[in-house]
């Protein structure tokens, strides 16, 4: 069945003539009235009586659109919300976020967002696993590091440097290293997904060194309370611990050296036409970024 041909026949019953069916529709009535006829002859009956001088349905007709009529309003109410809800700020947002940027950037951004648009509402996942976007529907995505995926847009949004760093307590214990080296001799804090840390120095040599763990994790705030604790040292973004830095409770290890930067990017479906919601998202995150309200 040709759905538009169904659409258009009960148009011109609600309009009471093909001529003002066809105005509403906003197409000649010699194509309306070819639609028509060839939808009744899908059909196999006959819809409508029409003449030059008369319009009005066949029994079969009547029944017909009698039946039709209330799902194709319960329709049309249901698009008229749906446009609605794409075209102006309500609605839900599905947004992704690693554990450590969820809590540290990502979650005020929601919070403040929230706030500006009540009749947004937002479902948030807090993984540092990778989350299916596609099979979970998500909207937006922040995403530390490189970014591979296609399909999908990838907005930079601010860099931030990794570093060791230890309690200045658990340095009185053991010797401060010079070398990346040196940090063998000390017990190390290892996050799962860093495998080896690269540091390089102020002319240009470069080392890779492969930590043995005393603990290891994948939670990073896991992982700098058990380097608060003094359990061991640890590489961690600098924004993570900037508060730590200044009030002096931890302290960084080999300063002369410095370690790769990491980029966060925000990501979102390569889409012509976004959703108001999201878009307006989007631009409220790259609006609080370029303020400088990211962090470093």
């Amino acid at each position: 069945m040709n759905f538009q041909d169904l659409f258009y026949f009960t148009k011109v019953v609600e309009k009471g003539s093909l001529i003002a069916a066809a105005r509403y529709l906003d197409i000649p009535t010699s194509t309306l009235s070819r639609r028509l006829q060839a939808f009744e002859q899908q059909l196999g009956y006959k819809l409508v009586h029409r003449s030059s001088k008369k319009f009005g349905l066949t029994e079969s007709g009547q029944r017909f659109y009698s039946s039709l009529s209330p799902v194709m309003s319960e329709l049309e109410m249901r698009s008229e919300d749906v446009n609605s809800e794409l075209s102006s700020l309500s609605g839900d947002i599905k947004i992704t976020a690693p554990l450590a940027i969820g809590h540290h950037n990502v979650k005020e951004w929601v919070f403040e967002f929230m706030e500006i648009n009540p009749r947004v509402s937002v479902e948030m996942f807090l993984s540092n696993q990778n989350v299916d976007l596609v099979k979970n529907s998500i909207d937006i995505a922040f995403r530390l590091g490189k970014m591979t995926l296609n399909d999908w847009i990838s907005r930079p949004l601010m860099q931030t440097e990794m570093m060791m760093v230890a309690t200045p307590e658990m340095l009185g214990r053991y010797p401060q290293p010079k070398q990346p080296s040196e940090l063998a001799e000390l017990p190390l804090v290892v996050l799962k997904r860093s495998a080896f840390w690269r540091f390089q120095n102020s002319d240009g040599y470069a080392e890779t060194f492969t930590p043995h763990a005393h603990m290891r994790t994948d939670e990073i705030r896991f992982a700098l309370d058990a380097v608060k604790r003094g359990l061991g040292a640890c590489c961690v973004p600098r924004y993570v611990v900037e508060q730590e830095l200044r009030s002096g409770e931890l302290v960084q290890l080999l300063p002369e050296w410095s370690m790769e930067r990491r980029t966060m990017h925000m990501l979102y479906p390569h889409r012509d036409s976004l959703p108001t919601k999201t878009r307006a998202f989007i631009e409220f995150v790259m609006d609080k970024v370029g303020k400088g309200s990211a962090g470093g």
